[in-house]
């Protein structure tokens, strides 16, 4: 690669405009095609709460060698409309191009260009195009993807077939179309008489699969033998209610759309009471409303996955954006005290992994357990390996599903009843589904005794035995929960604490300082609660430096290492726009408390380390 792109052997493209141009759509199509043709991609949405108008973007990251996160850099721009080249003109690396329509503007070198004239050029008539091919206005993002495609120099056969897969439901013609289109933008992007200044090494195509988040969980989720799905739409939870819906038919999964998530947080407990592994998601303001059925859960001891997927509150705050300020909320919802399991994925290939071992988790504990996430790991497509199928295992722990009961002693009290809270030493009774003769099931919201019986439950001694009995089972969890992930050198000059999906950009930027020979290392919290305390205390032991990163502006996982460690934190970096991480702003963070402090451009070109470091 040339030095406009410092990052590696890659290609980032962004495409802008107001909403309702199809700009995802148009944005995935092209990450489709690189997928299949082998290569490494990353992608980036950003939008405002708006059905129609205000900015969006997509941002594409395309490698031949592996990433984990989306970049600032943009090689490649298309503009539709005027605003979105005057917001990411600096955004574009020297040499890069900008793609737009010169019948819609002509870009002015002071207010559209900011000055630079290191920018490369590539007028388009995209509106032109359409029209020749008898096309409608929002076939414009087509006329750009092939615009792309060919002021790279890339060949339009992945496209075009891209393309006839995704209208195959439709009429032959309007692929063809569709075809027709892109081609004259390619053709046009050709001729224009700009070098692109890098280009994409050829890979082999491989078995990688692209999948956004809630595509990974979803899986995850079947691969488990989810049978019970609940949700209310909400941002940016929905799209894990979408994939359920559309793959629910065949996997044997009821899907419900509930009136609100009230609803859809006691359907789940129902539906786990009768013995289906059931699953209910939302974001910050819909879990709000589940919390009083969330404690339900816990003190009926119900099995039960709940996916907090947050963005920036409070109340709607921003329900497009991304953020981790609802940790303490997970730890903490709910009225009362009792176990429940907090577990927060940091990639697609994680998002797989926690989703299934979540309901093994629940089953084994008899408890809720919060799969948490947010937007930016929920929304965003990346290239990952095949899911391991073959490593998934279903465990529902204590659970008789037909009788005798005789047969199953532990489910007995010494009168031969069954005693469905019966006092454990691990916390966790044998549980016994409705209908199997001999069981009598008595769950209610009230403390209770052994049976299940509430009147009993205000005794003292009763109350204290069955609350002692819940809260063991956190002892027991730790042997359950997937442990701390730690990265680079045992022996560092600096170490990083993390927690959820800031592990994408995290990892980027330590293949950078790796590069460079900076001795840093990192530990991903993967379970917050129970909080592994043993391990996060043995890495801070040995860090000379640390430095917390998380998306928050009151630092709540800082407090739990302060709180369960009694160490102290040197050093934290905070984002609280609504933005991700990127990799350029750990970079530059680092090499600042390393004393070697960088200049981070907005383009980030100077933030990354050659590809000779």
């Amino acid at each position: 690669m040339s030095q406009h792109a410092p990052y590696g052997h890659e290609v980032r493209i962004r495409i802008g405009g107001p909403a309702g141009f199809g700009i995802k759509a148009a944005g995935q199509s092209l990450a489709r095609v690189f997928a299949k043709a082998g290569y490494h991609t990353f992608d980036l949405t950003e939008y405002p709460s708006l059905i129609k108008g205000g900015h969006n973007t997509y941002h594409l990251r395309v490698s031949a060698d592996p990433i984990s996160s989306h970049v600032m850099a943009t090689d490649v721009l298309v503009a539709l409309d005027r605003p979105s080249a005057r917001l990411h003109v600096a955004e574009l690396t020297s040499g890069g191009a900008l793609i737009y329509d010169p019948n819609d503007f002509e870009p002015d070198p002071a207010e559209d260009l900011a000055g630079r004239d290191d920018i490369c050029l590539v007028p388009v008539p995209l509106s032109e195009i359409v029209d020749a091919a008898g096309g409608v206005k929002i076939m414009r993002n087509v006329a750009a993807l092939g615009a792309t495609l060919g002021h790279m120099g890339v060949e339009l056969d992945g496209l075009e077939a891209s393309i006839r897969e995704q209208f195959a439901h439709k009429a032959p013609e309007v692929a063809e179309q569709n075809v027709a289109v892109a081609r004259g933008g390619h053709e046009h992007a050709r001729s224009a008489g700009c070098a692109f200044p890098a280009s994409l090494p050829y890979v082999e195509p491989s078995q990688r699969i692209l999948v956004d988040g809630h595509e990974a969980v979803g899986l995850g989720a079947l691969a488990a033998g989810v049978g019970f799905y609940a949700a209310y739409p909400m941002t940016p939870a929905s799209s894990l209610l979408h994939f359920m819906a559309k793959h629910g038919d065949a996997a044997g999964v009821v899907v419900k759309h509930t009136e609100d998530e009230i609803a859809a947080m006691n359907m789940v407990l129902g539906a786990a009471f009768g013995g289906t592994r059931s699953m209910c998601a939302t974001s910050g303001g819909g879990f709000s409303l589940m919390v009083e059925a969330f404690g339900f859960a816990g003190v009926s001891e119900t099995a039960c996955v709940v996916g907090l997927f947050t963005r920036p509150g409070p109340a709607t705050g921003l329900p497009t954006w991304t953020e981790q300020s609802d940790l303490r909320f997970a730890l903490h919802a709910a009225q009362g005290e009792f176990p429940r399991v907090v577990l927060a994925p940091g990639d697609h290939a994680q998002a797989f992994e926690y989703a299934w071992r979540a309901f093994n988790i629940a089953d084994e504990l008899q408890t809720p357990v919060i799969l948490l996430g947010d937007a930016y790991l929920s929304d965003n497509r990346a290239t990952t390996d095949p899911f391991d199928l073959d490593s998934v295992e279903v465990s529902r722990g204590k659970l008789v599903t037909e009788g005798p009961l005789t047969d199953h002693p532990d489910a007995l009290d010494a009168e031969g009843r069954y005693a469905r809270y019966q006092i454990t030493d691990d916390g966790v009774s044998v549980r016994v589904l409705p209908g199997v003769e001999g069981a009598v099931q008595l769950v209610n919201s009230y403390e209770h005794d052994g049976y299940g019986y509430g009147a009993q439950g205000e005794n003292a001694a009763v109350r204290t035995a069955q609350n002692e009995k819940r809260l063991r089972k956190l002892a027991l969890a730790k042997d359950l929960v997937p442990a701390p992930n730690r990265f680079g050198p045992d022996d560092a000059d600096l170490s990083l604490i993390f927690f959820g999906s800031t592990k994408m950009p995290v990892t980027e930027a330590l293949r950078w300082l790796h590069a460079e020979g900076h001795a840093v290392n990192a530990l991903q919290v993967t379970t917050l609660e129970p909080f592994p305390t043993d391990e996060v205390c043995a890495f801070l032991r040995d860090a000379r430096i640390n430095l917390v990163i998380e998306g928050n502006a009151t630092g709540q996982l800082e407090g739990l290492v302060r709180e369960k460690c009694l160490h102290a934190v040197h050093h934290h970096l905070r984002r609280y726009d609504g933005r991700p991480f990127s990799p350029e702003q750990i970079y530059a963070a680092v090499k600042r408390l390393l004393g070697e402090p960088v200049e981070l451009t907005v383009a980030g070109a100077v933030a990354a380390p050659k590809e000779d470091a």
